[in-house]
């Protein structure tokens, strides 16, 4: 018999202990990896008029989209609808026209395409949206043209996105490979209790009872998930979005956002999302166009890819009842794990044919060169830093971006910390284009659009950015930079470094890709480090003796699970069950200042000036970071608030900050510093990249 999957069932443990009982099939053998099907299916691809809407079917997957708003009303997949409430995008087309773009009859069934287009620029913007599906295709492209001519008035978008809501089959999430795994179902969401916020949830049931679930534990840097998504245990059936290119999406190759989870309605749908442009993380990346500019973008297409495996894994009895018996701290079974991992890496396979096939020549009619219309850049970055202790640069990423510009856009623009100026990073107007560099700083960027670019580059090891104005790709032609220096700066002798830049917190304690998504760090904080933390350089290990967040200490232990193991490090349960009504955070939300100390020798007195740099991958409130040295105050870093904390990650918009003293503080043997953040809320703080302390000394 087939084991009905838990996101079917209310009460799940009653059907589980009911499942064990029965006979079963044999799970497979350890060995054999589940297989997913690679579609055989060749049938021409068909388009019929419904009347209010189409039928797009190539004998794989079947959609229906809707005439009047554009959206995709179901998607079949091997029998499946995998939808529940649709596909669709954020804004709607309103009293426009219905098309059939590309009709299959008259290139013998190669491909079909419909748009909707809304024409009435009542939002400031004209939007259509495309679908298109081709023979032998194991899902379904969907794309935007969102366009502003010059007679409109001024437009602004700070959020736009497309959507999917799933079925409530859909219960394994998949981002990467840290998350990865199976979900609580929407019945336990809705019995749920809101803590914070209202995208935040004590569990109260089900197997991850005791847990808190929020959405913002699944945000990732789109650069890097070029695919994403749900599948089911019980149809062994997955659907994902692959982005082929991220040309068109915001902010860059750092812009961290929502991709996948679910709503927040007390039934909630699975869902997985793909933002051009949004406010989420120190301002985001908006799109705002003056009256009297002519505008366009076109943001995909981005693939709904669907797959199946064929012959999966079956838990086994005692599989089944360790899931049972480990309910709120879970041991999930390793067949579904299976399972669902190798519908996920073949997601990530066929991204990877995706991208080798961009830009689509069977894109038309829209803003959108082909492949012989880009150009390409190549160069080599060389680092000229004599303190460096490699030339060496892990992880390059390096990209062409619009040039800085100004913009008269408010609300989240303005909580970048940049006032009017655009950056690459909170930029949604233009389209950016970036790419993974070698270690020995050589560097490819290809498909590019013709235009005149601004060069940024960063790297592991590497405290700031390289930029080049002035970088004009020409269609059809490949630029050939050479090698280009990058010298970073520096403000003296570097006596002292905490971790090493790489724009993350994932080398600190807990900042790890296993860790630092999880929800309740600040929380948990004060049983890791009852007595805050003090490093000695040369001795401590940044590793683990440096958490990767620095929090108000909270001094209420309300929230503590005494059925929990080990609350301070368990990934689940060990919370209290909170009391339908109250929101516990008013108890335990707030605590008292938390100083950090670090300890250090100098060989000598000293005369200059000494400049502590510190890297922040996020931070959130507005208390700062005040910094003494040797009990005397230097004054406080003002640190731009980026969610960051509040919204669950060890990344976001990467900021510098530098806070320079009198020389003379120091003084020979040991040295201490001390890092302040105020008392507040517990969400409020830092989260860490790298520290770094120089010396300019006079002579």
């Amino acid at each position: 018999m087939q084991i009905p999957p838990f996101a079917r069932s209310r009460g799940f443990l009653a059907s589980l202990l009911i499942t064990v009982a029965l006979a079963i099939p044999a799970p497979r053998a350890a060995h054999a990896a589940p297989l997913v099907a690679k579609p055989e299916v060749n049938a021409p691809v068909t388009v019929t008029d419904t009347g209010g809407g189409w039928t797009l079917d190539n004998g794989i997957v079947k959609a229906a989209i809707s005439k009047g708003n554009g959206r995709m009303t179901s998607l079949v997949f091997h029998g499946v609808n995998t939808m529940a409430g649709g596909g669709y995008w954020e804004q709607t087309p309103q009293g426009g026209t219905a098309t059939v773009t590309i009709d299959p009859a008259g290139n013998g069934g190669a491909r079909a395409e419909v748009a909707v287009k809304g024409v009435t620029g009542g939002r400031g913007m004209d939007i259509e949206v495309r679908y298109a599906l081709g023979r032998g295709d194991s899902g379904i492209y969907a794309y935007a043209v969102f366009s502003h001519p010059a007679a409109y008035g001024a437009m602004g978008e700070g959020e736009s996105r497309y959507i999917t809501k799933l079925n409530h089959d859909f219960n394994w999430i998949s981002v990467d490979a840290d998350r990865n795994l199976l979900e609580c179902t929407p019945q336990d969401w809705g019995a749920g209790v809101v803590i914070h916020a209202k995208e935040q949830r004590i569990l109260s049931t089900g197997y991850y009872k005791n847990s808190v679930e929020h959405k913002y534990s699944y945000n990732a840097v789109q650069y890097k998930i070029p695919a994403y998504g749900w599948s089911s245990t019980g149809d062994h059936i997955g659907v994902w979005f692959i982005n082929p290119t991220t040309e068109y999406l915001s902010g860059g190759a750092s812009k961290l956002e929502l991709v996948c989870h679910y709503d927040a309605n007390d039934n909630p749908d699975p869902i997985i999302l793909d933002y051009w442009c949004a406010g989420h993380y120190a301002g985001g990346a908006g799109c705002n166009i003056p009256a009297g500019e002519n505008w366009s973008k076109v943001i995909g297409p981005i693939f709904v890819y669907c797959n199946v495996v064929t012959e999966p894994e079956v838990p086994s009895q005692s599989d089944l009842a360790t899931l049972a018996a480990t309910a709120g701290n879970p041991t999930v079974p390793p067949a579904w794990h299976d399972n669902a991992t190798a519908l996920f890496q073949d997601a990530l396979a066929q991204a990877k044919i995706e991208k080798a096939q961009w830009p689509y020549e069977w894109v038309n009619g829209v803003d959108y060169p082909h492949k012989q219309q880009r150009g390409s850049v190549t160069g080599q970055l060389v680092l000229d830093d004599p303190q460096a202790a490699t030339t060496m640069l892990p992880h390059l990423t390096v990209g062409l971006a619009h040039p800085d510009y100004l913009s008269n856009a408010r609300g989240y623009v303005q909580r970048s910390g940049n006032g009017n100026l655009i950056t690459w990073d909170h930029d949604g107007n233009y389209y950016q284009f970036w790419t993974d560099g070698g270690g020995d700083g050589r560097f490819t960027i290809t498909n590019v659009r013709p235009g005149t670019y601004t060069l940024h580059a960063f790297a592991d090891g590497v405290l700031g950015e390289f930029a080049q104005a002035g970088i004009t790709v020409t269609a059809g032609q490949s630029l050939d930079l050479g090698k280009i220096q990058w010298k970073p700066v520096r403000y003296g002798k570097q006596l002292w470094e905490i971790g090493y830049p790489d724009r993350t917190g994932g080398k600190f304690f807990k900042g790890d890709g296993a860790n630092y998504w999880r929800w309740g760090w600040p929380v948990r904080y004060p049983l890791l480090f009852p007595n805050d933390i003090t490093y000695t350089i040369g001795k401590s290990d940044y590793h683990k003796d440096w958490f990767f967040e620095q929090v108000p200490h909270g001094e209420s232990t309300a929230w503590l699970n005494p059925a929990a193991r080990d609350p301070a490090n368990q990934p689940f349960g060990w919370m209290m069950t909170g009391t339908p009504g109250q929101d516990m955070w008013r108890t335990i939300g707030r605590g008292r200042a938390t100083t950090w100390t670090i300890k250090f020798n100098m060989d000598d007195s000293s005369q200059g000036k000494a400049t502590l740099r510190v890297a922040l991958a996020g931070a959130d409130g507005y208390g700062g970071l005040a910094v003494a040295v040797n009990g005397k105050s230097v004054g406080t870093i003002r640190t731009v608030a980026t969610n960051a904390l509040r919204y669950n990650t060890d990344k976001g918009v990467w900021r510098e900050y530098t806070q320079a003293f009198d020389a003379g503080l120091l003084k020979p043997g040991e040295n201490e510093m001390q890092l302040t953040v105020p008392a507040g809320d517990l969400t409020s703080g830092v989260v860490y990249d790298y520290l770094r302390l120089e010396l300019a000394e006079n002579h």
